[in-house]
Formats: structure tokens, C-alpha cells, sequence
């Protein structure tokens, strides 16, 4: 057996350059070794490995990608049970054949038939359990990029996201044409890194579609309400000419103690927390647009960036992509 790829370290100072991709495939045949593999995969608490007395029992686990998104297959012999809760992460999947169900026997039971996906239920442990001779199929998301996604599309702050236990049928099938469509470039560890992260991005999105995120608490929880005002106001004035006085007054502080209060929570400066949604909102709008509908220029000047250089170098930091980029996508 071998042991997958450990993931690349993150170093915050060396810009857009994305990790590498990645290829893991692990195989093997002894029971005891097989649920180590599973609780370290699955950050799980506990594993469960029934074996099939008919056959022998063996196990095969692969995956391909990068940090924000791999696509991974789990194939067992043995009837999987698993107390999990994975950590920086969303993952969709879905049963080739046969079922899996999700916290089995409670009143959240959820249980997916074959080629039906379902979310793994997020911020709380949960138990999965598939019969022996199942292959799961996973579509694994590095959290923080989706919820950025999430709150780019709808214009709120990025916050944990709870998914819709059920899929929207419609949305479902798009999710399904775009994954076809895409997969061909996930799988292949030599593909183009700005191709890559266009399919990225095209699965995401219509994963967000077909699972569509419900609040799971009210915008701006855990900070204080000034703060909070000073959030809400940055996300309704996008568009329009704001200056840290504005946002100070909206709070009721003064510029000097709005500056503190976002310290003290954790936040960049309002004035970078300002520049960070605008640039959300303009990659959500140039990932939305067909190339020809609009220009880079005129997305950018919409969200109040004048200067296009310095834009462009900001969108290139916080996306390790030209706006150009997104917009062919």
C-alpha cells in the first residue's frame, strides 16, 4: 500500500501561483490497514470496515487535484460505516451503484440512491455508511473558495454555508453536463493551470446551483452590531464612491474606532475589506458574462475601481488569474 501525497505547504507570500496538482492512488488488502487509511482521509473520529465473508476483501482510493478542488473514488468490499466531520472542506457525492446514507437511523437520516448526490452534512459530526461492493464518488471543495463563491454571487460576507438536503432537479442536471464537460481537464494533472481553474470554477458554481446554500445564521454573526453595520453598509454601497468616513458613520464610530473594532475582530481595514468584496462581486460578474457582453474595464469601473492597472494587479493577488481570464471562461 501506498501513502497519498502529503498536500503542499501554504506560504501567504508567494502570490497567485496556485498548488500543484496532485494524483493519489491507494490499493490494498488488509482490513486493520484500510481503516487507518479512511480515519486520516476522512478526519474521522472512528471507522468501521465490515468484511464480506463471500470474497476477499480489498479496498481501492484515488484522487486528482489540487487544494480547492479534487475529484476522488473509494471502492471497498467491506461495508463502510464512519463517524466524521471533515474540516475545510464541502464534498458532494454519490453512490455508482447501490446507496449511502448519511447519519442512518436518527431523525437526520438521510439516505441517496444510486447517482443521486448529496452533500456531506457541514459543521457537525455525522456518520456515512455505504454497503460492501459500493464505489463512492466525491467531488472534495476547499470551503473558504466556495463560501468566497457563495458570498460573491449573492452579495453578502463569506460565512459557513448549509446546504438544501435535497437537490434542485434542474440545477442537478447542469451540475452533472458542466462536471462531464470538465472532468477530462480535472483528471489530467498536466492540464493548463488557468484551464484548470476555469472547470474549477464552472463546478462550483453549479454545485452552489444545485445545492442551493440556506442561511445558516444571520450575516456578520459573531461580531459586534457596529461592526456589523460597517459590513452591511460596505456590501449595499459596492458600486458607489465610499470612503472610511462613510463607513465610520454607518457604524456610529469614529474612522480611528472603526479601525480598532475591526482589529479587534479579526477583519482587515474597512478600506481593504471594502476592496476585497468589490473584487468578489467583479469576478462574479465577469465569471456570469459572455465574452463580447462586456468589458474587463467596464465590470471593474461598475465596482468602483478607476484605476484598471492596480486592479488588475489586486484581482491577480486575490484569484491567481487576469480578469481577462474569468471572462473567457
Amino acid at each position: 500500500m501506498t501513502s497519498p501525497t502529503p498536500p503542499p505547504n501554504r506560504d501567504p507570500h508567494r502570490g497567485p501561483e496556485r498548488p500543484p496538482v496532485r494524483r493519489d492512488d491507494v490499493a490494498g488488502r488488509d482490513l486493520d490497514e484500510a481503516m487507518g487509511f479512511y480515519e486520516r482521509v476522512h478526519n474521522a473520529q472512528q471507522v468501521r470496515l465490515t468484511q464480506d465473508g463471500s470474497r476477499p476483501f480489498g479496498f481501492r482510493f484515488r484522487a486528482v487535484g489540487d487544494d480547492r478542488l479534487r475529484l476522488r473514488s473509494s471502492a471497498l468490499s467491506a461495508r463502510r460505516w464512519g463517524r466524521i466531520e471533515p474540516e475545510g472542506r464541502y464534498l458532494v457525492t454519490w453512490a455508482h451503484d447501490g446507496q449511502v446514507a448519511f447519519d442512518a437511523g436518527t431523525d437526520d437520516e438521510l439516505v441517496a440512491e444510486a447517482g443521486v448526490p448529496a452533500v456531506y452534512p457541514t459543521g457537525r459530526p455525522f456518520t456515512i455508511e455505504a454497503p460492501a461492493g459500493v464505489t463512492l464518488h466525491t467531488i472534495d471543495v476547499d470551503a473558504r473558495a466556495l463560501e468566497d463563491l457563495h458570498a460573491a454571487r449573492t452579495g453578502t460576507s463569506p460565512g459557513p454555508l448549509v446546504f438544501a438536503r435535497r437537490p434542485d432537479a434542474a440545477s442537478l442536471a447542469a451540475l452533472r453536463a458542466v462536471l462531464a464537460a470538465s472532468t477530462p481537464v480535472l483528471l489530467d494533472p498536466a492540464a493548463d493551470r488557468l484551464e484548470r481553474a476555469r472547470h474549477v470554477d464552472a463546478v462550483s458554481r453549479r454545485m452552489l446551483d444545485a445545492f442551493a446554500p440556506v442561511p445558516a445564521a444571520p450575516r456578520h454573526v459573531g461580531h459586534p452590531r457596529n461592526v456589523a453595520r460597517a459590513l452591511d453598509y460596505i456590501e449595499e454601497h459596492l458600486g458607489e464612491p465610499v470612503t472610511a468616513a462613510d463607513i465610520a458613520q454607518a457604524a456610529g464610530l469614529s474612522q480611528r474606532g472603526l479601525q480598532q473594532a475591526f482589529g479587534r475582530n479579526d477583519l482587515p481595514t474597512p478600506l481593504e475589506t471594502l476592496r476585497e468584496a468589490r473584487l468578489r462581486r467583479v469576478r462574479t460578474a465577469l465569471a456570469d458574462a459572455r465574452p463580447g457582453e462586456v468589458s474587463v474595464a467596464a465590470v471593474a469601473r461598475e465596482y468602483g475601481f478607476a484605476h484598471l492597472g492596480r486592479f488588475a494587479g489586486y484581482y491577480a493577488v486575490r484569484f491567481g488569474e487576469r480578469p481577462s481570464d474569468t471572462l473567457r471562461s
